[in-house]
């Protein structure tokens, strides 16, 4: 029979693996050695500045990137409504299981399947540890509070820090339940490993090419391919928008897993096109931009 654990158990327990794991990679950068850095130098000091994407145009849906030595243009899509409704669907159905379960009910955690995480393949980067560049890594992955809502998204994630968990999952639940809070044409995640001595694979692929390709393991399935770009929290020339995007993805982060010892940079995929992968009827078809 499997154990059931109260809440204070269950949110401890998460608060434990997520701050485990990030110091535990940071404890083990002593042991990083030349085999974990790239044929290229991209820092600057403890900073760096991704010089390889242009978003000074994307709130017109428009942004610029260098793939194989040639820039390139690509308008921006949404994501489309079959993605949202499953997308926020699935995050409700986690968000209430996990209510149920702290009023003792049968609910449970966070599932590994579902929109939270996304399998992220990125190429070009050059590591010494590796003949081949390409690679795949999962990413906790969000949704993107619109240009006119973060603000007071971050205020309210800042503000309801410390509540008890049950506030914050109501609060999650509301902010779910309303596409308006979100600008789909971005999704989130943060590169939480990469340093000056240790350098990720994920890391230097986007630092030398900013394509990738998001795959999300369900019963349907979507892969959203885009440019992702990296906004370092000592960044000064990031925009103002990148830089909130950065704090409130950082922001969401800590929201569950507790604090941890520094801020990490943010990715923000600008969506170009998304497919529908669902295994026989989907089967790999793009559903954005339209094929019509």
């Amino acid at each position: 029979m499997a154990r059931k654990i109260s809440r204070r158990q269950f949110f401890g327990d998460v608060g434990k693996i997520g701050g485990a794991v990030v110091m535990g990679s940071i404890a083990g950068k002593a042991l990083a050695g030349e085999w974990e850095q790239g044929a290229a130098e991209f820092w600057n000091g403890e900073t760096f500045r991704q010089d390889n994407i242009d978003v000074s145009r994307e709130a017109e849906g428009i942004v610029r990137g260098r793939i194989a030595g040639e820039w390139k243009e690509f308008p921006t899509v949404r994501l489309p409504d079959a993605f949202l409704e499953w997308n926020f669907g699935a995050r409700i159905e986690m968000l209430d299981s996990i209510a149920d379960m702290m009023r003792g009910g049968s609910g449970a955690g966070p599932s590994l399947a579902g929109p939270h995480n996304a399998a992220m393949a990125t190429w070009g980067g050059e590591r010494r540890d590796s003949l081949l560049t390409v690679n795949n890594a999962f990413k906790g992955m969000g949704m993107c509070p619109a240009r006119d809502r973060i603000g007071g998204l971050i205020e309210r994630m800042r503000d309801t820090y410390d509540a008890p968990m049950p506030e914050k999952v109501a609060g999650l639940r509301e902010l779910y339940s309303d596409a308006s809070n979100f600008d789909t044409t971005k999704l989130v995640s943060l590169e939480l490993y990469a340093t000056p001595s240790f350098e990720t694979h994920t890391f230097l692929n986007l630092m030398s090419n900013p394509s990738t390709s998001l795959v999300f393991l369900d019963s349907k399935s979507y892969e959203v391919r885009g440019l992702a770009e990296l906004v370092h929290p000592s960044d000064s020339e990031a925009s103002s928008y990148g830089r909130d995007i950065m704090t409130y993805t950082n922001l969401a982060h800590s929201y569950f897993h507790g604090d941890f010892p520094r801020l990490f940079p943010a990715i923000i995929v600008h969506v170009v096109e998304v497919f529908d992968n669902s295994p026989g009827t989907g089967l790999g078809v793009r559903i954005a931009p339209s094929l019509s």
